[in-house]
């Protein structure tokens, strides 16, 4: 019988299984993808993720200095920092490295079979994993649950499954690109309705471009590829388009009886920009933390592993709940007033104030947002724009009040 057993060998569940070996629990990992880390990503994580959690110098494509903003109405703005503050990295070989860390410090990788049922007990978790026509039944003291975004096993172990409205969709293609230097970002309702795409250059001549969105999307990649390529950003499609679903909130509880959740699974992602790298590294150690705990003392009910969901509560819950909040206010605008929040915004000297200081992270958004809220001349702009967006304005300062208060 293994200690844990963790489903998914993405960033979340590799850094859970890391974390567990090397404090020598008997660990496996199934996936059943035989190219770890295989998955839809832009590959962009900020430069604290990337100093906690270093990737191996041939894994960064790129560092981010700049990136331009591109309004509905087609103007465009420039944001350079003098240091970078992302790194553009090959997400396949980073999430790999660290599933074989995890598997030198003693964890079993247990690749290809999918995991078809969860059973738990009150003495331990029974998992069976299929593989064609055979099966097998594997038992462990403990289940971490990183099996991505939707994954019926969340509910099969005895948790809510997400939240229905709480879901975006991506798509993203890979491009050849001629003269596109740094990230672009693109604004607008036929862009992405209520979101924005993105065309974010790697190596070379090749690029990532998709979009984001709530909203049903119908034909928009196909007009924006067509679009990149009439202004000349974009040569041809080398692959894709794939779709992917990306969680916007977090899952309702994300621990039970034996049973912890981390990552897309527990719907632990930016709501801001829908990247999900880094908070799902950052709960699969707190799980594991917990999980360590809670096996050493022998004690693997929900009460004892409780303790997870208020450790990544207090490390970015209030990202999660402003970040979230944020993005129905920016969904309630229409693209004029996005036009004029961007003019103001860009052209106004404010950036100075919200962008360009040092608080600025890319990995923690929650308090630009509300310093820009409170900031006297955009509060106002918001609040110009109608009741609807000044409703949201005011959950928004409310969140973060309350979340600052509960920390």
């Amino acid at each position: 019988m293994y200690d844990a057993i963790v489903v998914g060998a993405g960033p979340g569940g590799s850094m859970a299984a890391l974390r567990l070996s090397e404090r020598g629990h008997r660990v496996a990992v199934v996936d059943w993808r035989h190219d770890i880390g295989d998955k839809l990503c832009t590959g962009i994580v900020g430069i604290e993720c990337g100093r906690r959690f270093p990737p191996d110098e041939g894994h960064v494509i790129r560092e981010a200095k700049a990136a331009t903003i591109v309004s509905p109405a087609g103007r465009r703005y420039s944001i350079e920092r003098r240091e970078p503050h992302a790194l553009i990295i090959d997400r396949v070989s980073y999430v790999a490295a660290l599933a074989r860390r995890a598997e030198a410090a003693g964890a079993e990788l247990i690749l290809g079979p999918r995991v078809s049922r969860v059973e738990v007990s009150d003495s331990d978790v029974s998992v069976t994993v299929s593989c064609g026509k055979g099966r097998d039944s594997l038992s462990a003291r403990l289940l971490v649950l990183a099996s991505g975004f939707g994954s019926p096993l969340v509910r099969a172990a005895g948790l809510p499954n997400g939240r229905n409205d709480g879901y975006m969709t991506g798509v993203q293609a890979e491009v050849i690109v001629d003269g596109v230097e740094d990230t672009e970002v693109y604004l607008g309702e036929r862009i992405a309705p209520g979101s924005f795409g993105w065309l974010v250059p790697l190596d070379g001549s090749r690029a990532l471009a998709g979009i984001v969105s709530r909203k049903r999307l119908n034909g928009h990649m196909d007009r924006f590829l067509s679009d990149l390529r009439s202004d000349g950003r974009v040569r041809e499609v080398t692959k894709g388009p794939a779709r992917w679903g990306i969680p916007l909130r977090p899952a309702q509880r994300t621990y039970a009886d034996r049973v912890l959740v981390v990552g897309d699974a527990a719907g632990l992602v930016k709501p801001t920009t829908g990247g999900g790298i880094y908070y799902a590294l950052l709960s699969g150690e707190i799980a594991a933390e917990t999980a360590a705990e809670a096996l050493s003392a022998g004690d693997l009910s929900a009460r004892r592993l409780r303790g997870y969901e208020r450790g990544w509560k207090a490390v970015f819950g209030r990202e999660l709940t402003v970040g979230y909040y944020a993005r129905m206010l920016y969904e309630a605008l229409r693209d004029d007033q996005i036009d004029r929040l961007q003019s103001e915004l860009w052209s106004s000297g404010l950036k100075d104030d919200l962008i360009d200081q040092r608080e600025f992270s890319f990995d923690w958004h929650g308090g630009v947002i509300l310093k820009a809220l409170n900031h006297r001349r955009l509060g106002a702009l918001f609040r110009s724009f109608g009741p609807l967006t000044g409703a949201f304005v005011s959950r928004l300062t409310r969140a973060g009040r309350q979340t600052e208060s509960s920390a």
